[in-house]
């Protein structure tokens, strides 16, 4: 009797496993032969996208986006603006995790500080309609469009250190002016890519960590199979290997100081820039100090 009940829980379990294969297998069938769009609705933090004009040094941004959120993380106020900035004057490039759910399931961001307290953040994001609500699994099967948010520090990062509740950590990368100047013009020419040819989002493809690797010495295959990159909330320890944080510390110590204590600060606290500056150098000087 036990032998015959043992055959069929294993027998349940194979069909279940089949079923699931079978419809994986199917919805990647439904996705391939599906055609992405820029046609909404979308969700209002996401209605427009993002795009800029490069004359010389210039760089005039369309539709820079200034949202904030209420207690539950929806937008309450979205200003859209032109925004200009000029690659001369860029000063740091700073490294943004938000972990959102265990094992490293987090999103990842990069902010371009050119000196004048008003960072200028590039977030590579999942465009959602007004009945989608984000997923890994949804979004390995394109279940989303591509979208590179272009924004400011307390809309990026505000919302995901307190109105969701994510970790977040925080630090600059060490590479040179010239090298950050690429990356950002590398990620406006993809921003501006998707004005004329929409693509899919996708978890493991076409995902925020990966897009930002594209100007990294990390070997393309790399990207996708890594599970550093494939989990984004152990992105810090690719980026310390190939030495785009500062190697005078250990990847721990960087991870500890790049943690944002959120009790330091407000969300829309006037002084949010300089305050998640401030927690980074104010832990690296205590290490030093100690």
């Amino acid at each position: 009797m036990g032998i015959m009940n043992n055959y069929m829980n294993l027998k349940r379990r194979w069909k279940v496993l089949y079923g699931l294969i079978a419809a994986v297998f199917l919805l990647n069938i439904y996705y391939f032969f599906t055609t992405p769009t820029n046609d909404g609705p979308w969700l209002a933090e996401y209605e427009k996208l993002a795009s800029a004009q490069i004359e010389n040094d210039s760089v005039i941004i369309k539709n820079f986006r200034r949202a904030r959120y209420d207690a539950d993380g929806h937008p309450r106020e979205i200003n859209w603006s032109k925004r200009s900035v000029n690659l001369t004057d860029l000063k740091e490039v700073w490294f943004g995790i938000s972990v959102f759910a265990s094992p490293g399931l987090a999103h990842t961001f990069l902010s371009f500080d050119f000196g004048n307290g008003d960072p200028v953040v590039i977030s590579v994001e999942a465009r959602q309609r007004p009945d989608q609500s984000y997923s890994p699994i949804a979004g390995a099967l394109d279940n989303y469009h591509l979208i590179y948010t272009i924004a400011d520090e307390v809309d990026i990062v505000g919302v995901r250190s307190h109105a969701r509740k994510n970790e977040v950590y925080f630090q600059p990368l060490t590479i040179p002016k010239e090298r950050g100047q690429k990356l950002f013009l590398d990620m406006i020419a993809r921003a501006n890519s998707l004005i004329d040819t929409p693509e899919f989002y996708n978890t493991f493809t076409s995902n925020c960590t990966n897009s930002i690797l594209r100007d990294t010495s990390v070997h393309p295959l790399q990207r996708y199979v890594d599970w550093r990159i494939i989990l984004p909330g152990f992105s810090d320890r690719i980026a310390y290997k190939y030495g785009i944080l500062d190697q005078n510390y250990s990847r721990e110590t960087l991870r500890e100081a790049a943690h944002l204590n959120t009790a330091d600060f407000r969300a829309e606290d006037p002084a949010f820039y300089t305050k998640i500056r401030a927690s980074f150098y104010e832990k690296i000087a205590g290490v030093v100090g100690g």
